[in-house]
């Protein structure tokens, strides 16, 4: 009998060890995600990794896991557009010494952009030849004249999506209808938040797609679609460096 009672003890013991290891990995891993966004309220991000585990049956820690290592990837393609330029502007500001520029209804530009923490780059989408619909932090989802929005005299570029025109007009009237819509700084889960409500830039023309044309403007599918993930999509094309 005592032995029985010492063989649960250590059972027990074991277990609560084991959980307790993973709820400290879980909660360093949320504490280093939250370092590259800082922004991001610990509770959303908690609430979102919960759904998508709910939806997907992946564990909470591997969900952790693979959203560091995709905010840690972008960390790294943005340290080397700084080692390779070094006029980068304000994140999702008007900064820039060069106006983006005229294009076709549907396309969207990108240029590198940062702040003292973040490090995406910045897209956003022409809802007119001359007019840019996108998402900033200090207004949220706004439109702007292609002359006045100034961009990073290296590094930025129009891009077209290899669809119909009319899902390029749907897509880009789609994006209209979000402006007053809040700024949103989560781009780790992204892909699954809402397409509706606050939003960040990326947010924006990924689903302004999603739902005009079922396309998915993000290279590696992640979890998180981010400035870089829609410049680099499969179906988009270069339409000429700024």
């Amino acid at each position: 009998m005592k032995k029985t009672i010492l063989a649960l003890s250590l059972t027990t013991t074991l277990l609560f060890s084991q959980a307790s290891s993973a709820d400290a990995s879980a909660s360093t891993g949320l504490n280093e995600i939250l370092k590259l966004q800082p922004d991001l309220s610990k509770q959303e991000l908690l609430q979102d990794i919960r759904a998508i585990a709910s939806n997907t049956g992946q564990s909470e820690q591997s969900i952790i896991e693979q959203i560091y290592t995709e905010l840690k990837n972008d960390q790294d393609k943005g340290k080397e557009e700084k080692l390779a330029r070094s006029d980068i502007s304000a994140y999702g500001g008007s900064g820039g010494t060069v106006s983006v520029g005229s294009s076709t209804k549907g396309n969207f530009y990108y240029t590198p952009s940062q702040t003292a923490y973040l490090d995406h780059g910045h897209v956003g989408m022409y809802f007119s030849s001359t007019t840019i619909v996108e998402s900033v932090p200090s207004a949220g989802v706004r439109t702007i004249s292609t002359t006045a929005r100034k961009v990073d005299s290296s590094g930025a570029m129009v891009k077209s999506v290899t669809t119909s025109t009319t899902n390029r007009t749907n897509a880009a009237n789609w994006a209209n209808t979000q402006v007053g819509q809040s700024y949103s700084y989560n781009f780790a889960t992204n892909r699954s938040t809402s397409h509706t409500g606050a939003k960040n830039c990326s947010k924006l023309i990924w689903s302004a797609y999603k739902l005009n044309g079922s396309l998915d403007l993000d290279v590696d599918g992640g979890l998180g679609v981010y400035p870089r993930d829609v410049r680099d999509a499969k179906g988009t094309v270069l339409v000429r460096n700024i």
